[in-house]
C-alpha cells in the first residue's frame, strides 16, 4: 500500500484499485481522503503580508494598490503575528502592530487536509495559516477553501496516475 513519499493510506481511500476496495473503504472516501493527505507547499496560496513596524497608511496604500482586503502580518523573523483588514488601514496612524488581530486559524505544513477544514470551520475563517515547523515556525503562506479543493482532487489524480501530486495539473471551470 505505500506508494513512496505519499502516507500508505492515501492510494487505496482516494483510488481504489478493486471495486472490493472501493467497497471497503465507502462511499464517502471522499472525506476520509482528507485524513491521510497532508498540507504540502505547493497547495498554498501567498496573500499579501506587512509587517508590525510597517506605517499604516504604507500599509494600506498596499493593500489597496492590490485591490486585498486583508494581509497577513509578520513579524521581522517572518514569524506570523496575525493579519490586519484594509479598513484599520484607513486613515489610521501608528504601526501595523497597533491595529493587528490575532490569528487562531494556523496549522503546520504536514497536517492532514481535515484537521486545516476543521479549523477553517472552528475558527470561522476564510483561510488558514500554514506554518513550516522546521524552520522555527515561519509562516509559509496560507489555505483557503478553494486551495483545499484543488489539493484534494490534486491527490486523487496523482494516486489514479500514479505521479507525484506537484505534478498534477488540473482543469479548472470558473463560476459564471
Amino acid at each position: 500500500l505505500d506508494r513512496g513519499d505519499r502516507e500508505p493510506l492515501e492510494a487505496p481511500v482516494g483510488a481504489p484499485a478493486t471495486p472490493y476496495v472501493a467497497d471497503f473503504v465507502g462511499a464517502d472516501r471522499g472525506l476520509k481522503r482528507l485524513s491521510v493527505t497532508p498540507i504540502e507547499p505547493g497547495d498554498l496560496v501567498r496573500p499579501p503580508v506587512v509587517h508590525l513596524d510597517d506605517p499604516l497608511a504604507t500599509a494600506g496604500e498596499r493593500l489597496r494598490a492590490e485591490g486585498a482586503r486583508w494581509a497577513v502580518v509578520l513579524d521581522g523573523e517572518e514569524k506570523l503575528h496575525g493579519w490586519i483588514s484594509s479598513a484599520r488601514t484607513k486613515d489610521a496612524e501608528g504601526t501595523v502592530g497597533e491595529q493587528a488581530r490575532r490569528m487562531e486559524a494556523w496549522l503546520p505544513v504536514g497536517a492532514p487536509l481535515k484537521r486545516a477544514f476543521a479549523t477553517m470551520l472552528q475558527h470561522d475563517a476564510g483561510w488558514i495559516a500554514v506554518l513550516d515547523p522546521d524552520a522555527d515556525h515561519r509562516f509559509l503562506g496560507v489555505l483557503t477553501p478553494a486551495a483545499l479543493h484543488e489539493a484534494l482532487r490534486r491527490s486523487t489524480a496523482a494516486d489514479s496516475r500514479d505521479v507525484p501530486r506537484q505534478d498534477v495539473a488540473l482543469e479548472t471551470v470558473h463560476a459564471v
